[in-house]
């Protein structure tokens, strides 16, 4: 009977962990913001012109958009954007979201 709690208590552990995966940063980033300063858009694109600062991706634990939006906000923030394009969504079994995202930055006018 132990032998099945210790696998149990690992797949618990990484649900519980939210599983993200570090930002794939594509240029250097920028001092951080606050978080709730990082506009989302989706579904709809940016309409300024806009630099990717990394890509994020996020998957397993999230039983909502919400939460999982949070969670990519939060990376973005780490890293100064100012944006986050959510490129891709999808909901898995037993409710649960993954997707990946841009962190952005835009470019003056």
């Amino acid at each position: 009977m132990n032998l099945f709690r210790i696998p149990v208590s690992l797949l618990s552990l990484c649900l519980l962990a939210s599983c993200a995966q570090p930002p794939l940063l594509l240029s250097r980033p920028g001092d951080a913001v606050d978080a709730e300063r990082v506009k989302i858009y989706y579904p709809d694109r940016p309409r300024c012109d806009f630099q990717t600062l990394a890509y994020l991706q996020v998957s397993g634990g999230y039983t909502s958009l919400e939460s999982m939006f949070k969670k990519m906000r939060q990376q973005a923030a780490e890293i100064g954007a100012d944006g986050l394009y959510v490129v891709h969504t999808q909901r898995m079994d037993l409710l649960e979201y993954v997707g990946t995202a841009k962190a952005i930055r835009c470019l003056p006018v």
